[in-house]
């Protein structure tokens, strides 16, 4: 009889005995790691992709053509992967084919070369979520500071990603959507066809830049003042409530201009020739330029526009982007 068959062993016993059992086991993956790591270092990826084109070809030169390298030189990587695996893979002949050994070499090479792909791909959706370009229309009335937050927000998420800028008239973009041109577009404009998803990014107010010299307007007392008001520009979007409060004013000696830009209009205000109505983005990214100061709308001539977000239905990441777009906005607006 075993003496020790009615043992019962102690709790250190039995302690030490179970805590040696993940020290093997973490010892032995690690040989292993290491043993296979040793064996197969000397095979690249490459060396895989150059086996594989053999197989494909069913000859060595032809193969080398196609991989661009000698023909001496795939055989001797070929041969260098033979040595390494302890099989020959091709039987040499007129022309090359598998061995027994190399159609299950193959099978493994085509497994290793899948996840290779797929951790090439998950590589590329780490460094560019956005995909490797992203075109982004934006209207002319943008704050430039806006749209510097704007590319800088997709730097950050996407950092391999190219981005490519377009901006131009709230419904040439649209038409550029439509056309695939671009993958989105910022605007505060309300109207688009079907087939087109938007999100509301941020709300924007309006201020009058006046020019000193000409005198600040008073416009607690509007239809007394009448100010000498720059055209309003169609694809700022000035809400209704303000266009037709100061829409019969505009009154400057540069009536018949059309579509000026907001930068224009500063440059112009800055001269003298008149004061603009700004979207508050462009004030609260420059401030008031020389010779020019800010004046506050009253609260029956006060409303705001809404910038937006516009993409294709079939574009995938458009809410993720658009989402970030929100976040980052309205962070600046405060």
């Amino acid at each position: 009889m075993d003496p020790f068959s009615n043992h019962k062993p102690d709790y250190y016993s039995r302690h030490l005995f179970t805590s040696l059992i993940p020290v093997k086991a973490n010892r032995t993956i690690r040989i292993m790691r290491e043993v296979i790591s040793n064996r197969l270092s000397a095979i690249s990826i490459r060396d895989l992709l150059l086996v594989e084109a053999v197989a494909r070809q069913g000859s060595f030169r032809q193969a080398a053509g196609a991989m661009g390298i000698s023909t001496s030189g795939l055989s001797h990587q070929i041969r260098k992967v033979e040595d390494i695996l302890g099989a020959d893979i091709f039987e040499r002949g007129a022309r090359v084919t598998l061995t027994t050994s190399g159609r299950v070499v193959l099978e493994a090479i085509a497994a290793t070369l899948e996840s290779v792909t797929r951790l090439e791909a998950l590589r590329n959706r780490l460094a560019m979520p956005f995909g490797a370009v992203l075109r982004i229309g934006v209207i002319t009335s943008l704050a430039p500071g806006d749209l510097v937050r704007l590319v800088e927000t997709c730097r950050r998420h996407s950092p391999q990603t190219r981005i490519e800028i377009v901006s131009g008239k709230h419904h040439g973009l649209l038409r550029r959507l439509q056309d695939r041109e671009i993958d989105l577009m910022i605007t505060a404009g309300n109207d688009f066809p079907s087939g087109l998803t938007q999100a509301e990014l941020v709300r924007e107010g309006f201020a009058l830049l006046v020019n000193p010299a000409i005198g600040v307007p008073d416009l607690s007392r509007l239809a007394s003042c009448k100010p000498d008001l720059l055209p309003i520009s169609e694809d700022d979007f000035v809400p209704e409530q303000i266009a037709t409060g100061f829409g019969a004013l505009i009154n400057a000696s540069l009536t018949r201009a059309f579509g000026l830009s907001a930068e224009h209009r500063i440059a112009l205000v800055s001269a003298g020739y008149g004061h603009a109505l700004l979207p508050k983005g462009w004030v609260r990214n420059s401030g008031p330029h020389d010779m020019t100061t800010l004046v506050g709308l009253p609260a029956a001539l006060s409303d705001e526009r809404t910038l937006r977000c516009i993409w294709r239905n079939s574009f995938a990441i458009g809410a993720e982007v658009a989402a970030l777009f929100h976040a980052e906005l309205n962070i600046a607006a405060g």
